[in-house]
């Protein structure tokens, strides 16, 4: 159940923009994590300039007004090795999705026990799932 929370500046992205977005995190939890198309939960938040604040550069990167900040949280176990190339993968495709800066794109990574999440009625349908990779 990975959840993906993107965040955005207000007016920086159209629908069509958002769309494409959302499709390049999917399409990089699929790749990486081999979650299947069907799990799929996203939260997209366009806040005004005045919600929205970041410096304009840090550890050598550069930030415009087109910045997403993301937080994707998933089921805890991967390795290391995977958890970089999900980064990779994200900003890759996002960067290019978006037509922004790869430096435009910050991405911080949650896990979980399994035994903390609930797809519904109160149940942890995942407690005992053990991830690999």
């Amino acid at each position: 159940m990975p959840v993906a929370k993107i965040h955005v500046m207000e007016g920086r992205y159209d629908g069509g923009r958002l769309d494409k977005v959302s499709d390049a995190t999917q399409a990089a939890l699929m790749n990486v994590l081999d979650v299947p198309r069907e799990d799929f939960y996203q939260l997209i938040f366009e806040l005004p300039r005045s919600r929205f604040r970041h410096t304009s550069s840090f550890v050598g990167m550069h930030y415009t007004d087109d910045m997403i900040l993301m937080e994707l949280v998933f089921i805890q176990g991967r390795s290391s090795e995977t958890r970089l190339a999900l980064l990779k993968d994200v900003n890759t495709r996002v960067a290019k999705a978006a037509g922004v800066s790869p430096d435009d794109i910050g991405v911080m990574l949650s896990e979980l026990p399994g035994e903390n999440l609930s797809f519904g009625q109160g149940e942890a349908q995942r407690a005992d799932v053990v991830t690999q990779g």
